[in-house]
């Protein structure tokens, strides 16, 4: 057969992948509908304004554009679903409205192969809590986001705090050094930074600032109040307080503060958060404040939310834990077709899943055979065809346990 190849970093998705999406869709709508969360839907294309947020330049690199045939305008598969979320609320909502609260399980296309993965799309599941702030919102959507973990199965978290206001302010103070002192706080290479600090190349203002501010939080360690603006230091203290509320929330969760964490999206304004497990490399959830975004549409509007990648939480799920029973109905010539579908009907509702044919299939199609004769006789057999139990009657047959 020829073979017509997808383009890089898409890929199909196979009916076992598929029902590990269900399982995980199911226990998120679940949960985030119980926190009062509504689910939505967007659209897939958008204008390019709707899909970036105010830093539009670098948003729009992840953007995968096309050209409307109907309008000529360019247009963009969107890339990540909060800025869209913006649009939409501002499009549905009024003021008066807020707050909302809203979740979504979203497909997501990039412009480029992400670093830590080998694809361009994504299974996207988020909640956005819209029109609310203060740290008791902070705490309670870090709250569900650990929940709807640990209710996936995996326990042992480890929460990472941090502030996008702190990063820019911190950035916006090294004006040669910016980008090349961003890039190093993705990686966090510190040392590199160390020797800026010494580079005489590097204006002494900015030298001093990272001395005094940047190296202190390197070492995950806070600088003098008498050089921090009071905004930078009341986020500090209250990154603190989320931190210490989470421990007694979770006490088996780890919660840490790292100061200098750097987001790939920019629109995030103030507390950013992510959550990992050990033994998996992948963050399972990433998340924060962006009370900016809505800037572009002449409101201010605090908001907060979070987004889980469904492919990297589907790896780590074990398929045969979601299966359930399934039973092969096999049915003789001249076997009463309306009393096989009695029986599939009593099957399901049991808990299997169910399907006909005329002969036996592959071991893996089924973990029981009912077979169904012309006289009304049912056979039970699993798998191999070993002989499990015989009924003289559909009246037999549902009054036994499968």
């Amino acid at each position: 057969m020829k073979s017509i190849p997808l383009p890089p970093g898409i890929r199909d998705y196979t009916a076992e992948i598929v029902r590990k999406f269900d399982y995980i869709n199911e226990i998120f709508f679940q949960e985030t509908e119980s926190w009062g969360f509504n689910k939505i839907y967007t659209p897939i294309i958008e204008n390019i304004e709707s899909l970036t947020s105010n830093s539009a330049e670098s948003d729009s690199k992840n953007i995968l554009k096309l050209i409307d045939p109907l309008s000529g305008e360019i247009l963009g598969i969107k890339s990540d679903i909060t800025p869209q979320i913006a649009r939409f609320v501002n499009s549905n909502y009024s003021l008066s409205n807020l707050p909302i609260r809203l979740s979504y399980a979203e497909r997501v296309v990039r412009n480029k192969i992400n670093k830590n993965s080998d694809s361009r799309e994504f299974f996207q599941l988020g909640c956005e809590s819209i029109g609310t702030e203060g740290i008791l919102n902070d705490i309670e959507i870090i709250q569900l986001a650990s929940s709807l973990i640990k209710k996936m199965g995996f326990s042992n978290q480890v929460i990472t705090l941090s502030s996008s206001l702190i990063v820019n302010f911190i950035l916006s103070k090294l004006k040669k050094s910016n980008e090349k002192i961003r890039d190093l706080f993705y990686k966090k290479n510190f040392s590199e930074i160390f020797k800026i600090s010494n580079d005489v190349s590097v204006p002494k203002k900015e030298r001093n600032f990272i001395k005094s501010i940047v190296i202190p939080f390197t070492k995950n360690k806070i600088p003098k109040d008498s050089y921090l603006p009071s905004n930078i230091s009341k986020e500090i203290k209250n990154l603190k307080i989320i931190s210490g509320e989470l421990i007694k929330i979770n006490p088996e969760t780890k919660c840490i503060i790292d100061f200098l964490d750097v987001k790939d999206f920019q629109y995030y304004s103030n507390i950013t958060f992510e959550i990992n497990v050990p033994k998996i490399k992948s963050t399972l959830l990433n998340g924060g404040r962006y009370n900016n975004l809505f800037n572009k549409y002449g409101s201010s509007i605090p908001a907060i939310g979070f987004g889980l990648n469904l492919l990297t939480l589907v790896k780590h799920i074990k398929v045969d834990d979601l299966a359930r029973p399934t039973a092969l109905i096999i049915i003789d010539s001249n076997a009463s077709i309306s009393e096989s579908f009695q029986i599939r009907d009593f099957l399901v509702n049991q808990g299997f899943i169910t399907r006909f044919s005329n002969k036996k299939l592959p071991n893996n199609f089924q973990q029981i055979i009912v077979k169904i004769s012309k006289s009304k006789e049912i056979n039970l057999y699993d798998s191999k065809m070993k002989k499990l139990a015989k009924f003289k009657s559909f009246k037999e047959f549902i009054e036994e346990e499968i």
